[in-house]
C-alpha cells in the first residue's frame, strides 16, 4: 500500500483514539491528567507523521523505528509519554501494510507477524534504548532484562536474544507483549468490530468508546494492574463489563471515567490496542 495512505491512516487512528470521549480513564477532548494533556497527545500524534510514514518503505528495522518515533514524539511536547504502546503496535503493522499491495486484513496480519518474528538482537537493543527517551514509566520491577538497567544491553547481546524472544518474557503480564508475539490477535479482532460500531451508531466517537469498554470488560489492563494491584484490575474490568452488558449507558460510563480520573487509575494499554484497531480499520476503508 502507499506509503503516504498508511502513514495518514495511522495518524488519524491516533488522533480519534485520543479524542474520543468518554473512555473511562485516559485523557480525552474533555479533560487532561496533571502532567499530561490533550493537546500533548495532539502533538505527538503529529510529530510520530514522518515515522510512520517511513516504516512504510523503510527497510530499517523495527527497533530502530520505534527509537525514533518515541524521539519525535517528545521532541514536540512536554507531556511525557504519550504514544509509546501504540508505537510499539503501529509500527510493524505500518511496515507490514507498506509491504502489501493493496488491502487484506489476513495478508495484512500474516506480514505483521512474520515482521515479529525476524526481529534481531539489534531490534531489540534500539527498542531498550527507546524507554527512557520516551519518558515512559516503568512501574513494575522484574528480575530479567530491566528495560532501565543499563546491564540488559549487554545481557541481550551476550544472549543473542531478539525483540520478539524478550517480548516472549513480558507477555504473561504485559498486554502489549502479548499483541506483539500473539500475532497482533486483539488488534484484528477488534478492526472489524470497530466498523461495526461505527455503521451501528453512525458515529465515530462511539464506536472508539464503546470497542474500548468491551477491551477493557474482556482484558485486565496493563498500566491498571502493575500499579494498582490485581484486586483493582478486576474490580475495573468487572465494571467495564456490566457497563456493556446494560448496553453502554453515557451516564454510567461518565460515572466510571470520573471515578477512575479522580483515582488516577489510567487503562493506557486497552487504548493503545483500540489506537491499532482503529489503523487497521481505516486502512481497509472505514470512514464516517
Amino acid at each position: 500500500m502507499e506509503k503516504e495512505y498508511v502513514a495518514r491512516s495511522a495518524q488519524l487512528a491516533l488522533l480519534l483514539e485520543v479524542s474520543a470521549y468518554p473512555k473511562p480513564g485516559n485523557v480525552d477532548r474533555t479533560h487532561d491528567f496533571v502532567d499530561t494533556s490533550y493537546e500533548h497527545f495532539l502533538a505527538s500524534s503529529v510529530a510520530v507523521y514522518p515515522v510512520l510514514r517511513e516504516a512504510a518503505v523503510s527497510d530499517k528495522g523495527v527497533g530502530d523505528l520505534i527509537r525514533v518515533g518515541a524521539e519525535e514524539s517528545v521532541a514536540w511536547q512536554s507531556g511525557g509519554n504519550t504514544h509509546f504502546g501504540a508505537l510499539l503496535l503501529l509500527i510493524p503493522l505500518a511496515m507490514a501494510a507498506g509491504a502489501c499491495e493493496s488491502y487484506d486484513m489476513d495478508a495484512l496480519r500474516r506480514k505483521a507477524k512474520e515482521i515479529m518474528r525476524n526481529t534481531s538482537v539489534d531490534d531489540a537493543v534500539e527498542v531498550y534504548r527507546a524507554f527512557p527517551k520516551a519518558k515512559v514509566k516503568v512501574r513494575r520491577e522484574v528480575q530479567e532484562l530491566d528495560v532501565m538497567e543499563e546491564g540488559s544491553l549487554k545481557e541481550i547481546r551476550a544472549k543473542k536474544l531478539s525483540l520478539y524472544e524478550i517480548l516472549t518474557i513480558s507477555a504473561s503480564y504485559d498486554l502489549i507483549s502479548h499483541e506483539l508475539v500473539g500475532g497482533f490477535e486483539k488488534t484484528f479482532r477488534y478492526a472489524p468490530l470497530l466498523r461495526d460500531f461505527a455503521e451501528e451508531k453512525r458515529s465515530i466517537n462511539d464506536a472508539i468508546t464503546h470497542a474500548y469498554l468491551k477491551l477493557l470488560s474482556e482484558e485486565e489492563d496493563t498500566f491498571v494492574k502493575m500499579e494498582f494491584g490485581t484486586e483493582k484490575s478486576k474490580y475495573v474490568t468487572e465494571k467495564a463489563r456490566g457497563i456493556v452488558n446494560r448496553g453502554y449507558e453515557l451516564k454510567e460510563t461518565e460515572e466510571f471515567d470520573e471515578e477512575l480520573i479522580r483515582e488516577g487509575i489510567n487503562p493506557g494499554s486497552t487504548a493503545d490496542i483500540i489506537a491499532a484497531a482503529l489503523f487497521i480499520s481505516i486502512l481497509g476503508g472505514l470512514r464516517f
